[in-house]
């Protein structure tokens, strides 16, 4: 199946790259609970209380981007982690997400949002945002191209991905698209002879209100007309002249 980046719901590609860092998130941690890790800016002190599902919509929400840029930063997180051994986990997503949808704007789109923004829609001080986006851009080795093919393929492995966990995608297919308008079970009821004779008589009175409004309105213009104080020969045209 063929993944349609340009048309493609962003809010439904956000549940499934959601799912998609879950579990690769849950993974990780379990790994790196038996190995020492060194910190780095990205790190918090404690899991943030917010889901990746939910930090991701709160961005599309108020700083929204597009489809390329959210497939971008995965593309950033399997080249930094094949580089540099660093391995996303739960106390480094939410900064690594903020600071990639940054760098992943900036570089895809001509229309983004000022850090200041971005810092109030992700939590962090200004400050911080912008030591985390020089600090990630020298993470990627200030390689920010990707190729179409490239991200074609991310995408179609993503699309894969939701189809191979269906309530997943049944899921983002939910909360994309609008609910169905609900079958009324009343019955139909057909007007009564009064009531349609009623009708009638009103619709009739209105019909003859609007003629009398018209034939007064029409007499009021006659008895009011406008006369051109000024004689006929000043109401022509004046000769066109022609400048050399």
């Amino acid at each position: 199946m063929q993944f349609n980046i340009a048309e493609f719901p962003a809010l439904m590609l956000v549940h499934i790259v959601a799912d998609l860092l879950e579990s690769i998130i849950q993974t990780n941690d379990q790994w790196l609970s038996n190995h020492d890790t060194p910190l780095t800016h990205f790190h918090s002190r404690a899991k943030p209380s917010i889901s990746i599902l939910a930090y991701l919509t709160r961005i599309l929400k108020f700083a929204p981007f597009n489809n390329e840029a959210l497939l971008s930063l995965l593309v950033y997180f399997d080249r930094i982690a094949a580089k540099r051994q660093y391995a996303i986990n739960s106390l480094n997503a939410h900064r690594l997400l903020i600071t990639s949808v940054v760098v992943a704007s900036k570089f895809t789109s001509d229309v983004y949002y000022p850090n200041s923004r971005y810092a109030k829609v992700g939590g962090l001080p200004l400050l911080e945002l912008n030591q985390l986006e020089l600090e990630f851009l020298f993470l990627c080795d200030f390689q920010l191209h990707i190729s179409v093919e490239d991200l074609q393929e991310y995408g179609n492995q993503l699309l894969k991905h939701a189809m191979s966990k269906e309530t997943t995608f049944s899921l983002a297919v939910e909360h994309c698209l609008p609910p169905s308008p609900q079958p009324s079970h009343e019955p139909i009821r057909k007007p009564s002879t009064a009531s349609r004779q009623r009708l009638d008589l009103d619709n009739q009175q209105l019909l003859l209100k609007q003629k009398k409004q018209q034939l007064a309105t029409s007499l009021h213009n006659k008895r009011h007309k406008p006369t051109n104080p000024y004689p006929t020969s000043c109401n022509r045209k004046p000769p066109r002249t022609i400048l050399f």
